[in-house]
């Protein structure tokens, strides 16, 4: 496998696929059968994902999964022109997962006869649908990416295309940056997460929550750059808005901030204990633990992002409790332009935003990766008179940085 760069097997023939549709009563949705004509199986489908079926042992869940029923449940509304649970009826498709399956709905087709397939996982709340097999294995291929990050053209592709929206984000092109962003997140590019964070940020309601949820984004396990979370647009731009949603949060949820405060102790209590551990390993020579696993422990531990959020937090805390901390809304000319604004049409939202959007042709970014004047959400008068209306037209101003 490793000599051929090949995950899959040898196709099938259109016999063994005839077969396999004889046995099974009906005839397969195209993508998949144009699969099983290319590769009879397949190994390493995503990362949980070990081994596909193939044209052998390709059969209906409930024959071949015992516990298919006690996952039933999980489907709380049937698909519009498919009544009925989509478990009971399914064709199992995955061979050897990590607590989950994959499998494809016959009664859930489109125009074009694809049927829909399911992703379901122990650590999902819900099974994950999708209009195709096509569209699953898509799927599966970006969760790949997100999580492993390998090296090579895929993820050189996708870091061109960040940094293409990043410049075209800048200029206004907003629809199209955010088109492009939303792709990348979705194949792990990191420097997408945070590009296209700022921007959603200006597109939702004023509500709390919705801004929170937002902000979680950026948190771990999202990949996002290194160094993120000590860098000026962490630290002054995202960090005050987590304090502010924080300060306004109903009982109901978690904010970003106790989110971020949960990943930042567990990371120094991570790091307490990888270090005692490697102590206990050095005095004691007959430990059954490796050095390697020991030294891979304290690399895992060290490289915590939590590690950079703690410090991050408190210090952006001890500043707010200073005598005469004020809210800095980004570079000197910009942060005078929105003072002034907000001097003059403080008890106007309307002209307020105008009056904003006047003053990005003085907004100079922070770091490479600051597309938007975050900071400005960190202000409760801002924060809670923006619609998505007012920050779409703020976000279409053509700005520095480009």
């Amino acid at each position: 496998m490793v000599q051929q760069r090949w995950l899959g097997y040898p196709a099938a023939t259109q016999a063994e696929v005839a077969a396999v549709e004889r046995r099974l009563g009906l005839r397969l949705p195209p993508s998949y059968r144009s699969f099983l004509l290319t590769t009879d199986g397949w190994r390493h489908a995503g990362e949980f994902v070990r081994k596909m079926r193939d044209t052998t042992n390709l059969g209906w869940l409930r024959d071949l999964e015992p516990n298919w029923e006690s996952w039933a449940d999980l489907i709380t509304e049937a698909p519009g022109d498919a009544p009925g649970n989509p478990f009971s009826r399914g064709l199992l498709i995955s061979l050897h997962a990590d607590v989950g399956i994959l499998f494809l709905d016959p009664a859930d087709r489109d125009e074009d006869g694809e049927w829909a397939a399911y992703s379901v996982f122990a650590w999902s709340e819900f099974p994950q649908r999708y209009p195709s097999f096509t569209a699953l294995m898509k799927s599966l291929y970006q969760s790949f990416h997100r999580l492993r990050q390998p090296a090579g053209k895929t993820r050189d592709n996708w870091a061109s295309v960040a940094e293409e929206a990043r410049g075209r984000a800048l200029s206004g092109g907003l629809d199209k940056a955010m088109v492009s962003l939303e792709k990348a997140q979705n194949s792990g590019e990191p420097r997408a997460t945070v590009l296209r964070t700022q921007l959603q940020m200006f597109l939702t309601t004023s509500s709390p929550y919705e801004a929170s949820r937002i902000l979680t984004h950026l948190l771990p396990s999202t990949p996002v750059p290194d160094g993120f979370f000590s860098s000026p647009l962490f630290t002054d731009e995202f960090l005050p808005c987590m304090f502010l949603q924080h300060a306004h949060k109903e009982p109901w949820y978690g904010s970003a901030l106790d989110i971020a405060e949960y990943l930042a102790k567990r990371a120094l209590t991570g790091h307490r204990q990888a270090l005692e551990l490697a102590q206990k390993h050095a005095a004691d020579k007959h430990s059954h633990v490796s050095a390697l696993d020991i030294a891979q422990l304290l690399e895992n531990a060290q490289n915590d992002p939590g590690l950079e959020i703690g410090p991050a937090i408190d210090e952006h805390r001890a500043r707010v409790q200073r005598p005469g901390y004020r809210l800095t809304y980004g570079n000197q000319a910009f942060d005078a332009a929105v003072r002034k604004a907000l001097a003059q049409h403080h008890s106007d939202p309307a002209a307020l935003w105008d009056a904003l959007g006047t003053a990005m042709t003085h907004w100079q970014p922070r770091t490479p990766d600051h597309i938007a004047p975050v900071a400005l959400l960190a202000d409760p008068v801002l924060a809670y008179s923006l619609t998505p209306e007012r920050g779409r037209a703020l976000l279409s101003q053509p700005r520095g940085g480009r």
